[in-house]
């Protein structure tokens, strides 16, 4: 399939370095309150019946708040024990959210428990085709942009190391699902005409995919040539072909009559 390709100038950001040193403090933190809690405290959430097994939404309060409140204090950040629960309901509902630190270090707590739920998931589900004898089991097809553990929309797509093969990565528990080798995550769409690939030379491997059928776009990380340690981190350090691609939508709806 023939891919349109555009080169896009990114503009760097000298403040980089000391988000990620702030980025790799509260990680620390993160996987330290791992160890001390493991599951403890979310033996009572149940998995759900069909995906997403493990929503977000469903986190225990009392385990989201201990992990954002030990965040909270790895950057200084004081914030009342009733603003964290007000805050968390608003997130919950969907409410944006005004606090950059407060929201990032939200999002980071999200993350640890989120890959705790999915480390408990996937050993149960092992243990219960190890016990019926599957040696391979069955794999069900599963296509949604969606995480089937805890549902958290994707915008990152890999392709493997190994062979090329295409995956979904969820930024927030760490799951990974095949899909379609070409074409959107979001919709489906593999119509060569409604895909345009953005490239910048400040980050080899990396393709933007926008899709011009639902409006969206998403990173597609090339692991054949690109080593990425920590995906969050990774889709943080691109933000600029997030703004890029802004730019590019706006620019193309202007060129298409769309926008007058």
């Amino acid at each position: 399939m023939d891919k349109t390709m555009h080169k896009m100038e990114i503009a760097g950001d000298t403040s980089l370095e000391q988000a990620f040193q702030t980025y790799c403090l509260l990680n620390e933190e993160v996987r330290r309150w791992q160890d001390e809690r493991g599951s403890f405290g979310m033996e009572e959430l149940s998995p759900a019946k069909t995906p997403p097994y493990y929503p977000f939404v469903d986190f225990p309060e009392i385990v989201v708040l201990e992990l954002w409140k030990r965040l909270n204090q790895v950057i200084g950040l004081i914030v009342s024990e009733a603003a964290l629960r007000e805050t968390w309901k608003r997130f919950k509902n969907g409410q944006s959210l005004s606090e950059p630190e407060l929201s990032s270090n939200l999002q980071i707590s999200l993350t640890g428990i989120a890959h705790l739920l999915r480390a408990r998931f996937m050993k149960t589900k092992m243990d219960a085709e190890n016990n019926q004898g599957q040696v391979h089991p069955e794999k069900t097809a599963y296509e949604s942009d969606a995480c089937p553990i805890c549902g958290e929309h994707a915008t990152l797509s890999i392709l493997a190391r190994s062979n090329g093969q295409r995956f979904i990565h969820c930024t927030l528990c760490g799951h990974e699902w095949p899909t379609a080798r070409v074409g959107c995550i979001h919709c489906g769409s593999e119509e060569a005409t409604e895909q345009s690939y953005l490239q910048s030379e400040e980050f080899p491997g990396i393709e933007l995919v926008v899709c011009e059928a639902c409006g969206q776009y998403f990173k597609e990380l090339d692991l054949r040539t690109l080593a990425v340690a920590d995906f969050i981190w990774e889709d943080v350090r691109t933000l600029p072909l997030n703004y890029a691609a802004e730019q590019w939508l706006a620019d193309h709806a202007k060129q298409s009559g769309n926008i007058q």
